[in-house]
């Protein structure tokens, strides 16, 4: 007598991910480690763009109830792109966290418009620190400098502490086509003179970044 056929047993792998929608990554996505928060990662965008309307109205619900938000907070808003999204992310220029207002000018630029972007880099020049969102103001700055940016990155120069200050020196050499790269190591020397408490010390390094920049003769 033939014995009957077995059924394949299931692929428990492939079980689990038939079972593993959009919204179930994205809500694991959300669990924030040290991996991510040194390496940069956000929420999973891949899974917010596959999710269906009812999952991307759960995920809009998810981020508006959040309370404080973060850059990652920022750019899924910006992604998920609802009215209420969008009131979020402009009601997050006047947070007082820069990073918050940076993310809005990196993820938002079309919807703030120039001007509001512009303002936000000022407040992130000004009160950016190091590993307090200095790194995601100066990314930026990289991109965008109109006039009231790089005026205030030679303020930050003359007036942030030194570890900072040197920060911005390197920047702007950088985009006046005097550097490399952002922080050119190879000019870390000069870069070194900002990192300094001594008043004259500071001054007298302003002047020589002013004159390799060329301030001085149209001063």
């Amino acid at each position: 007598m033939a014995r009957p056929l077995l059924a394949p047993l299931a692929d428990p792998l492939t079980a689990m991910q038939d079972n593993d929608s959009p919204l179930r990554r994205f809500k694991r996505s959300m669990v924030r480690d040290q991996e991510k928060w040194r390496e940069g990662i956000g929420y999973d965008l891949d899974a917010l763009a596959e999710a269906s309307a009812e999952e991307r109205a759960s995920i809009e619900t998810i981020l508006l109830h959040r309370g404080t938000l973060a850059w990652y907070d920022i750019e899924a808003l910006a992604a998920l792109d609802t009215a209420a999204a969008r009131q979020a992310v402009l009601d997050a220029l006047h947070d007082p966290d820069a990073e918050v207002r940076v993310a809005v000018s990196r993820f938002a630029p079309d919807l703030i418009g120039a001007e509001a972007r512009s303002a936000a880099l000022v407040h992130g020049i000004e009160t950016a620190e190091i590993f307090g969102g200095l790194t995601a103001v100066l990314l930026e700055v990289e991109e965008f400098h109109p006039p009231a940016v790089m005026d205030a990155l030679m303020r930050g120069v003359e007036q942030r502490e030194g570890e900072v200050a040197m920060h911005y020196a390197a920047m702007l050499l950088f985009l006046h086509g005097q550097a490399s790269e952002p922080f050119d190591w190879d000019q870390r020397p000069f870069f070194l003179q900002f990192h300094t408490e001594d008043p004259g010390e500071r001054q007298a390094a302003v002047e020589l970044l002013r004159k390799r920049l060329g301030e001085l003769a149209s001063a």
